[in-house]
């Protein structure tokens, strides 16, 4: 049903399900739905649901990019709804009381007793169930193709394509799961077998793999598993080589959010070529995220130029590409002129938007985090002070984005050395995190690995290498070869030269830079400052004229990739004169 269709009628009911899949790219927009609702005498009523994770990515800015013309059609279009009706997972006691004594339906009677361990609408669907069987599914002899099938298509949905997999990607992409179980010694059942057993509804409720004309679907319940492995890299390559432009475009925010710059910026590429809305602005941020952040802020620039003609400078678009400018450049060392856009930045969102707006308040966090990375963390201390009482009472104590404002002052309290009250800090947030998105969400790791630098600051090098191998088994097992999970090695590199132990620093560095390579490109800020330290620990066993010649073409290529005026070009340049 199109909505021209709706228009049409003069009573309707419409019910848009999984509502996140009709806010993409080209998809429905505010106009759209005013249109569908318009007209005397008009009974209409519009009904959407859709999973917090996906209303979140609306509801509030939990992405560190821009604010993409595509996201902000989305949110208006949300904005316009009723007042929105959140379903908890678990049911209330009263709730869970009431079905318990229904007789009118035994399943749900049943569901009520589980409420313990899982939610009600959970059971129902068989959830629990499901899941079991799909580890089951993995032993030697059961259905381990099917299972590998199940994985193949929950991971597309990770990946950001979340229509039905057809069997001619589903199949190839699937192998990739199997192989790394064991392949042919778990003896995997034909494929006709595997597609019957996934496909099968437990108890009449959901299965595995829901079968639509198009393909095949992952059960919602499946996506959102904590602790689900990381993405393998060749998934993301087979799934990248088969998608059309516009899902290539929800590809590389999934890549984006899972923090993987390289499929980001082919997956925008790929629907900037062909045309797809907002594809450039995208593509421009990925590259920044990329470690490129001059090219970035050069498109940029002309993208601002463009939203600034075609919707004028007050427009929120316009306004967030200023935003992106100064963020680039402060990632290539331009600190002062960073902040100096941000100040009139500031004032600008704080007339059109108001102090409140979220937007408001990102410019003043940014502010205070390029004045510590320039090196004035004493005033960053005091702006990130200043703004953590006016973003807990817009957002909440418990929202993302206190939370990491809240890591925000224990990071640049440490700046300043107060090195207690920074651990004091971190560790408090750290708890809070816990407690509120769980011990796997990246953002707790994240934590975790600034209270292992901190106690490392302390003295305690031990303690912090400990801290740091405890990490990165979690890292490597939630986000795999990660930019995340390699500044964990780079920094246990590190501290191993530290305590005495060079030849093992040696060894660890070098392997980091060998994956940084890999991961991110050899002109990447993170692997040229790998490439420094491995250096620094090299030039030890190594004649002081090879380590000068090396140091220099190091010198050189930061000069290339990052500028002058790049901090880490400044310190090697340094480092290469008093060699």
């Amino acid at each position: 049903m199109g909505s021209s269709t709706v228009s049409a009628a003069r009573r309707c009911v419409v019910w848009f399900d999984e509502f996140d899949q009709f806010l993409r790219a080209g998809g429905i927009t505010l106009e759209m739905v005013k249109a569908m609702l318009a007209g005397p005498e008009r009974q209409v009523v519009l009904l959407a649901s859709m999973r917090s994770k996906e209303y979140d990515r609306y509801s509030s800015r939990q992405r560190d990019v821009t604010d993409a013309a595509t996201w902000r059609a989305g949110r208006e279009v949300l904005l316009h709804a009723g007042e929105p009706v959140e379903l908890d997972r678990l049911w209330s006691p009263q709730e869970v009381g009431r079905a318990r004594e229904s007789d009118r339906d035994p399943r749900l009677k049943a569901a009520a007793q589980a409420s313990d361990r899982f939610g009600v609408a959970e059971v129902l669907a068989a959830g629990p169930e499901l899941l079991s069987d799909w580890m089951h599914a993995w032993h030697t002899g059961e259905h381990p193709r099917g299972a590998a099938l199940v994985a193949a298509a929950v991971d597309c949905r990770r990946m950001g394509l979340h229509r039905p997999v057809g069997a001619s990607l589903l199949v190839p992409l699937h192998e990739i799961y199997l192989s790394a179980r064991g392949g042919a010694v778990l003896r995997p059942e034909p494929l006709e077998d595997a597609l019957m057993w996934a496909t099968a509804p437990v108890q009449g409720a959901s299965s595995l793999l829901l079968p639509d004309p198009g393909g095949y679907l992952a059960f919602d319940y499946l996506i959102d598993l904590p602790g689900l492995p990381a993405i393998p890299e060749s998934s993301w390559e087979v799934l990248l080589a088969a998608v059309a432009p516009e899902d290539a475009f929800d590809v590389g925010w999934a890549a984006v959010d899972l923090m993987r710059p390289s499929i980001a910026l082919e997956a925008f590429d790929a629907a900037r070529r062909h045309g797809v809305p907002d594809a450039d602005y995208a593509h421009a941020i990925a590259l920044g995220n990329a470690g490129q952040p001059l090219p970035a802020v050069h498109l940029l620039r002309q993208l601002h130029q463009q939203r600034n003609a075609q919707l004028g400078s007050d427009h929120p678009d316009t306004l967030a590409a200023r935003h992106d400018i100064a963020r680039y450049l402060a990632e290539a060392g331009r600190h002062a002129e960073a902040v100096a856009l941000l100040d009139r930045l500031a004032l600008d969102r704080q007339r059109v938007l108001g102090p409140r707006h979220t937007a408001t308040l990102v410019t003043r966090s940014s502010k205070a985090r390029f004045l510590r990375e320039h090196g004035d963390a004493p005033q960053a201390l005091r702006l990130f002070r200043e703004l953590l009482p006016d973003m807990t009472a817009v957002l909440g104590p418990d929202h993302v984005d206190v939370l990491l404002a809240r890591q925000e002052v224990g990071r640049t309290l440490g700046h300043i050395d107060r090195t207690s009250d920074a651990l004091a800090c971190i560790t408090e947030v750290l708890h809070d995190q816990e407690r509120i998105l769980g011990g796997a969400h990246p953002h707790t790791l994240s934590t975790r690995f600034e209270l292992a630098l901190l106690v490392a600051r302390s003295g305690d090098l031990r303690e912090a290498m400990r801290q740091l191998q405890a990490l990165l088994g979690d890292q490597e097992r939630v986000l795999g070869l990660h930019s995340r999970t390699l500044s964990t090695r780079h920094q246990l590199g590190r501290l191993l030269a530290q305590t005495g132990e060079p030849e093992r620093a040696l060894e660890v560095l070098s392997e980091v830079l060998r994956d940084q390579e890999r991961f991110h490109g050899p002109t990447h800020p993170r692997t040229l400052a790998t490439r420094y330290d491995q250096l620094l620990v090299a030039r030890r066993t190594q004649g002081p004229q090879t380590a000068a010649v090396m140091l220099a073409a190091l010198r050189d290529d930061c000069r290339r990739a990052l500028g002058s005026s790049h901090p880490l070009t400044r310190t090697v340049a340094s480092a290469a004169g008093t060699t």
